[in-house]
């Protein structure tokens, strides 16, 4: 009898070859539409601050205060140098904070207060000396300057950690930038209007203040109550000024964060430069200027409604090609642009500012592609220190910001440009429309040239993460991030 109980399947001769080991995608970390949003208000704090300090804070100290440009111009250089240095420092001590609401919503919910009341402080000069309002201007924008450095570097950091997900890094940061559009439109327009509404002059600027205050303290608390930070472990090591220098040149030690942070800065160089420009090009050029709101306000609108198209082609095609398509796309309408002229119709115009507000929108995506630096670092370091590097990005945007002002207002005389006059010269506007559109396109054409070497695909991405994942599991890593909710 067959004996079954030692009876053996025969083995095959050859084994086939095991196929090759393919890392996982991640499991996603998604953040609800409530969460973004929350998340995203924190944001009208940066646009309204932002499209005060530009467009208004000028005229009103020089023609409602009655101080000398050049010394308005000083203070706010005062106040920029300060607040570039700001940054690194306060990124790299939110990185080491370790608090029951996490690293992050600390800075935010405690900077808030004193940062809106020095906003509305810095509308209330005294009347006095030439010396006395140059020192309160000084005063109050440094003042301001630091309580926003606390807020806005934690603010950008807190939005990298609110998830894992490679297009969902996108959505995140492209509600954030709806939220910079409208906090530009409050800061901007609607203060004029607003002060204009309560009479003007010192009573009406006042007051206005204290309404986009009260928008501004609203953002920053919904922001701060209404987001959850995920759990990273805090680094105890004690905090020194060698340390602080360490990490910051730990950041630029990565390729991918020097490609993303130089394509980036001369991206913000030419559209700074663009910017500078405009204001001038629609005066003299287009005769827009008494249109000049409608404009902005088009333009404004336009790269709002596109930032759900640029977070979809980012999820799609990859955050590296949307952007470099949202390159190419303002490089056409740029080098176009020299053909509008004073005899267009205003459909035509604003026809035009729609295309050129399109394509800006995808601007926001390197704040999402950066994200996905911080992975890579933290499979390298083992550490989470999302703060140290938006330091040093926000620095890095900043001075390419302050050299494309100083860019434009070396040209503005050299292209022929006459302050005071009537009417310039067509050589002169037409050499403002090149200025203002083929100049700033060759700085688009360069930063995609830099940017098609970044090395961080969507497939590197979940490769990181996987291996990060596997790590954490293993109990090896110094820091683990959890996923919102757990």
């Amino acid at each position: 009898m067959h004996d079954t109980a030692t009876a053996k399947t025969p083995a095959p001769e050859t084994a086939p070859p095991a196929a090759p080991a393919v890392p996982p995608v991640p499991t996603a970390t998604l953040v609800s539409l409530p969460h973004k949003l929350f998340y995203g208000a924190g944001e009208l704090v940066v646009g309204i601050r932002m499209a005060a300090l530009n467009t208004v804070l000028f005229p009103f100290y020089t023609d409602v205060a009655l101080l000398t440009p050049a010394l308005v111009g000083s203070a706010i250089a005062v106040g920029r140098v300060w607040d570039g240095v700001n940054d690194p420092i306060t990124g790299w001590l939110s990185d080491r904070t370790r608090t029951r609401f996490g690293r992050r919503r600390p800075f935010l919910g405690a900077m808030i207060l004193p940062l809106v009341a020095c906003f509305a402080l810095l509308w209330r000069p005294p009347v006095g000396t030439t010396g006395e309002v140059f020192t309160y201007l000084v005063g109050a924008l440094f003042l301001l300057d630091v309580f926003f450095g606390f807020y806005a570097t934690p603010y950008l950091a807190l939005g990298a950690e609110l998830s894992t997900d490679y297009a969902e890094r996108a959505r995140v940061v492209s509600v954030r930038a709806m939220f910079h559009n409208v906090g530009l439109l409050i800061g901007g327009g609607a203060f004029l209007g607003i002060a204009a509404a309560l009479g003007g002059g010192r009573d009406g600027y006042a007051s206005a203040s204290l309404a986009l205050a009260a928008i501004m303290l609203i953002g920053g608390a919904t922001a701060f109550f209404g987001t959850r930070e995920p759990a990273v472990a805090a680094r105890d090591e004690r905090a020194t000024f060698r340390r602080l220098l360490a990490d910051l040149r730990a950041t630029l030690r990565l390729r991918s964060f020097r490609i993303i942070v130089a394509g980036s800065a001369i991206a913000i160089c030419g559209s700074s430069i663009n910017q500078a420009f405009a204001f001038y090009v629609f005066r003299d050029a287009f005769g827009a200027d008494t249109r000049a709101g409608l404009v902005i306000a088009v333009y404004l609108l336009a790269a709002t409604v596109s930032f759900p198209f640029w977070a979809a082609a980012a999820a799609r095609f990859g955050k590296n090609l949307a952007f470099a398509v949202c390159l190419f796309w303002s490089v056409v309408g740029l080098s176009l642009s020299p053909v509008i002229d004073a005899s267009w119709p205003l459909a035509g115009v604003l026809a035009f500012i729609v295309i050129a507000g399109i394509g800006v929108g995808g601007y926001v995506l390197p704040l999402a592609i950066v994200a996905d630096v911080f992975d890579e670092d933290e499979l390298e370091s083992g550490w989470r220190r999302e703060g140290a590097f938006f330091g040093v990005w926000t620095l890095a945007m900043k001075l390419a910001g302050a050299a494309g002002i100083a860019i434009a207002g070396v040209l503005l005389p050299w292209l022929g440009y006459v302050p005071g006059a009537a009417q310039q010269t067509p050589e002169a506007m037409w050499a403002m429309k090149l200025a203002w559109g083929p100049l700033p396109a060759l700085f688009f054409v360069l930063t995609i040239l830099v940017v098609r070497r970044f090395p961080l695909t969507q497939e590197r991405v979940h490769e990181i993460q996987a291996e990060l994942a596997a790590r954490r599991r293993g109990g090896v890593p110094a820091s683990g991030a959890r996923s919102l909710g757990e």
